[in-house]
């Protein structure tokens, strides 16, 4: 059952109008920078748990969630394009907000195939053109040229629709824009629904051991 998803007719653009500008909104980025985007609560009270459930929860956001959390952000990403992406935000990272988004390529060409060390420069077809900057490999150890050159996603934190002056906006263009935010709100729910089943988990203590370097000193051997 969705938790943050209402049902809205497009036919009606009063009904379209309606649920934009009643959407729950909160900040891009500092509440002092004034910009604002739609958004849901997920602090834990807001969540529909049980008091079991909110017993659990305590001790699972103890752990990286929102590393198993990824996975859901970057599926509406992938069905928004690129356009969007679903950015926390909040003292305790309590809100899950709409962001603007957008492909860019990282201008990298090339990598090596030794050391992984990424290029700006192609590599041509004359012998030992493709070799490694960093560990001088070449030939079939250097470098080769991207099959599909990497990119990255560029977030923008500036508000979305903080007019929210929807009058003038034709029926399409209101269409797109509550696809969108369904589409988020969709989102929202199946990131819950992901925290949620993070609830049958067991939270278990581990310790683990971190590399340190430090300088001593020892004796020459010239000495």
């Amino acid at each position: 059952m969705s938790h943050f998803q209402k049902i809205v007719d497009r036919r009606s653009k009063e009904s379209m109008v309606q649920f934009l500008n009643g959407h729950f909104r909160h900040n891009t980025m500092n509440n002092w920078n004034g910009s604002t985007s739609y958004a849901h609560c997920i602090k834990l009270h807001n969540l529909g748990l049980t008091s079991e459930q909110l017993d659990k929860a305590y001790d699972v956001i103890q752990t990286d969630i929102w590393d198993e959390l990824e996975v859901q952000i970057q599926d509406f990403v992938t069905q928004m394009h690129g356009a969007y992406t679903i950015g926390s935000n909040g003292r305790s990272g309590g809100y899950l907000v709409l962001l603007s988004s957008e492909w860019k390529s990282t201008g990298y060409k090339s990598y090596c195939r030794s050391c992984y060390q990424r290029n700006y420069q192609a590599c041509g077809n004359t012998e030992g053109d493709n070799t490694c900057g960093a560990c001088r490999a070449t030939g079939d150890q250097g470098r080769v040229n991207y099959a599909t050159p990497p990119r990255q996603l560029s977030v923008s934190h500036a508000g979305i629709d903080d007019e929210r002056d929807f009058e003038d906006w034709s029926m399409e263009q209101l269409r797109a824009r509550v696809n969108v935010v369904e589409a988020f709100d969709s989102a929202c729910d199946d990131i819950r629904l992901a925290f949620m089943d993070m609830l049958e988990m067991n939270v278990v203590e581990e310790t683990y051991m971190v590399p340190q370097k430090r300088y001593v000193l020892q004796a020459s051997h010239e000495q």
